[in-house]
């Protein structure tokens, strides 16, 4: 979709580690979170230049997660969304994530994509982390936590007015 409908003055370079973890999650959900953040790296290259796209596994420790919003130490697969655009101003980044808060000229976006994305992440118990430098462009790190085999089952109705959790099951591999 992306070297179908990005302007040709903007290269694609994409990779994925061979052995990435799977993730649990919606897979509209997903590609929902990379297309928002292709979308902007792509209005923030008129003049074109290069879209860099990759996922790998890596384990997050407590020293690392504690630099990090919304990190918990875990397996996680990190797509990496790269780009060489317009970058993002050192004093905005740190509300690029609130609703309808956008960098965009009136008319151009409407502030909900990235508070979109994190939604999604965070609620797969992930955490995203930004990286900007004007003129020199912005990456963000997607941190999704690698599927370990375990899914909650949905409560039957009948226990929907009882306070108590739903069981977990484990799913065979």
């Amino acid at each position: 979709l992306i070297t179908a409908t990005f302007p040709r003055n903007i290269r694609l370079q994409a990779r994925c580690a061979p052995d990435a973890w799977p993730v649990f999650g919606d897979i509209g959900q997903l590609q929902q979170v990379l297309l928002n953040l292709c979308a902007n790296s792509r209005d923030a290259m008129p003049e074109g230049g290069t879209l860099e796209l990759d996922a790998a596994n890596l384990v997050v420790d407590a020293a690392y997660a504690s630099g990090a919003v919304d990190a918990k130490p875990g397996r996680y697969v990190v797509w990496r969304v790269k780009d060489t655009g317009v970058g993002i101003p050192e004093g905005v980044i740190n509300q690029i994530f609130e609703p309808f808060f956008t960098t965009k000229a009136e008319g151009k976006g409407t502030g909900l994509g990235l508070a979109t994305c994190y939604g999604i992440v965070k609620q797969l118990g992930g955490f995203i982390y930004p990286v900007s430098k004007v003129g020199r462009g912005t990456t963000f790190k997607i941190f999704l936590p690698a599927w370990t085999g375990v899914v909650e089952e949905a409560a039957p109705e009948s226990m929907l007015d009882t306070p108590m959790a739903a069981p977990v099951a484990e799913v065979p591999s």
